[in-house]
């Protein structure tokens, strides 16, 4: 399962850094980016807070009935030879 996940960092590290030497060679910045959307960085940082705080709640609330659920199954299950 850690395998995985490295795996899936490293596939996502090597895409990013395709990506941005594309777009390098391409002559194009963030801050070009950003100005065609018409956003700032605080903007995007502005999203991701807001983002954070719908999904916190639900997030928490996830934790908070499916840990117990799979504790009481994990115990209830019947004993391995």
């Amino acid at each position: 399962m850690l395998f995985d996940l490295v795996s899936i960092l490293w596939r996502l590290a090597v895409v990013s850094a395709a990506i941005a030497v594309i777009l390098h060679f391409l002559g194009t910045d963030a801050t070009e980016v950003l100005a065609q959307i018409n956003a700032t960085p605080a903007d995007i940082g502005t999203l991701i807070a807001r983002g954070w705080a719908l999904a916190l709640p639900n997030l928490m609330l996830g934790i908070v009935v499916i840990i117990p659920l799979w504790l009481i199954i994990f115990m209830m299950r019947p004993p391995r030879n």
